[in-house]
């Protein structure tokens, strides 16, 4: 019997935006940002980087045992390393719902913005189904009827 195929997660971390956050409010010194991914035991960080509205196109690559146990949840930080604070809450994602081997994209909502990831299934969530196009070429081919 072959051995079943490896399950893996790929998750880029793009960027946030949180132009609309009350720095004061959250005590934020400097305007730093940095997301935190956990993927069962694995922990892995952003860079920290300046601004409001940085870019990281960072990936991180994850082996899963079993999505429908496998937690996977992203924490958001702003400033310094010295001073970071939480900023929102953790959220979590669930794997099953991933269509396998189809890039997703996920947001974490955090207060005065959000964070976007694109995460991917390969080995493991839903099939790939085609999209049903059959509505919109009936529109395409005059198929709207007017009195």
């Amino acid at each position: 019997m072959a051995a079943p195929a490896p399950k893996h997660l790929t998750i880029v971390v793009t960027s946030v935006n949180v132009k609309k956050i009350d720095q004061k409010a959250y005590g934020i010194k400097k305007q730093m940002c940095q997301v935190k991914i956990t993927v069962g035991d694995k922990e892995v960080k952003t860079a920290n980087l300046v601004g409001l509205d940085p870019q990281w196109e960072e990936t991180f690559e994850f082996d899963i045992v079993d999505e429908k146990e496998t937690k996977v949840f992203s924490t958001f930080y702003m400033d310094t390393e010295e001073d970071q604070k939480q900023i929102g809450d953790v959220q979590q994602f669930l794997l099953p719902v991933l269509i396998d081997g189809k890039p997703l994209y996920k947001g974490h909502v955090v207060p005065g913005g959000v964070v976007n990831m694109m995460f991917t299934a390969k080995g493991f969530g839903k099939a790939d189904e085609p999209e049903d196009t059959d509505g919109l070429m009936d529109l395409m081919d005059g198929g709207m009827e007017m009195d």
